[in-house]
């Protein structure tokens, strides 16, 4: 891996990114464009992404290999967990605000941002392990950290006033948020990959070009979002800056410190080191909402962990990738 190339990957998905936020400030794409933008990527143009690093790619990975990634992607998460927990309570925040900030650093932004960061560091067939890895990531998301989220919600000192602290009950979307177009592709290309399973060449090349949208597509809709965070409570709360530490950091390190102690496939390493060091996942701030979370921190979060990512995750393919 070049280093200078990998940084000129990062700044023209950032520049992408500033395209999006321009378009986002600007109301040329609003709120509710960007949310439909944001599922076409998801569940249209992302799948497609999946499919296509299984099509376009020799992928050399067998059953076995298949479910110990799997492993140890759920190893990766147990490890975040472990760090973050005594963590976040030293911080002070009460038991709702704390569940948020548990979630905040655990749980990465493998879709957006990893994808189009994984595949500009490891190539395309990087694509098939970022896929493995989103299935345990919707099932824990849509189950453990929703409950984190909405756990017990009490007001928090720092919030002001007018504050929702009502929160829905997260039993029943669990199973319809987990089940999405994605993850069930996501779980169909583990067939395809082992089998060599071919569509018939005008679809193979149709999913090839749709595929192609998912990169800056995903980078427009991250800008447009962040777009709508609101700066004056960006830096306002002293609880971010450890979470950015944990998170861009001291987490990817201390994966990598252990995974590497089992892990001999140097792309399975890498993949899974540079997820555990992905910003803050996008959809925490959207849990937030719909769970009477704290939006603000939420925002905060995603924002400034995004922005340090140029800076940590070349810093991280330094030291412990090359």
């Amino acid at each position: 891996m070049n280093i200078q190339s990998i940084i000129n990957q990062i700044a023209l998905l950032f520049i992408i990114m500033a395209v999006g936020f321009a378009v986002g400030k600007t109301k040329m794409l609003t709120k509710e464009g960007n949310r439909v933008l944001s599922k076409f990527i998801l569940f249209i143009t992302l799948p497609c992404t999946i499919l296509n690093s299984v099509f376009e790619t020799e992928i050399k990975i067998t059953a076995g290999d298949t479910m110990f990634f799997l492993l140890m992607a759920l190893l990766a998460f147990a490890i975040a967990f472990m760090i973050s927990l005594p963590v976040i309570r030293l911080l002070g925040a009460d038991k709702a605000t704390g569940g948020l900030l548990n979630f905040m650093t655990i749980f990465s932004n493998c879709g957006f941002m990893g994808y189009p960061v994984i595949i500009a560091i490891f190539g395309l067939s990087s694509a098939y392990y970022i896929a493995l890895f989103n299935i345990p990531f919707n099932v824990l998301v849509f189950s453990v950290g929703i409950y984190m989220i909405s756990e017990k919600k009490t007001k928090d000192p720092l919030d002001s006033p007018d504050d929702p602290y009502e929160r829905k009950s997260p039993g029943r979307m669990i199973l319809k948020q987990t089940l999405n177009p994605t993850l069930i592709v996501a779980l169909a290309a583990i067939p395809i990959a082992l089998t060599g399973l071919r569509f018939p060449v005008l679809i193979n090349e149709a999913i090839g070009y749709i595929s192609n949208i998912t990169t800056p597509g995903a980078m427009i809709v991250l800008g447009a979002s962040l777009a709508h965070v609101p700066f004056k409570s960006i830096f306002g709360d002293r609880r971010i800056a450890p979470v950015a530490l944990l998170k861009l950091l001291v987490i990817p390190i201390v994966t990598w410190f252990i995974l590497k102690q089992i892990i001999t496939n140097e792309l399975m390493l890498g993949v899974l080191v540079i997820i555990s060091g992905m910003p803050t996942a996008a959809m925490s701030s959207m849990l937030a909402i719909e769970y009477g979370g704290n939006e603000k921190i939420a925002s905060a979060g995603v924002f400034i962990t995004t922005l340090l990512c140029g800076i940590t995750v070349p810093l991280i393919v330094y030291l412990l990738l090359i």
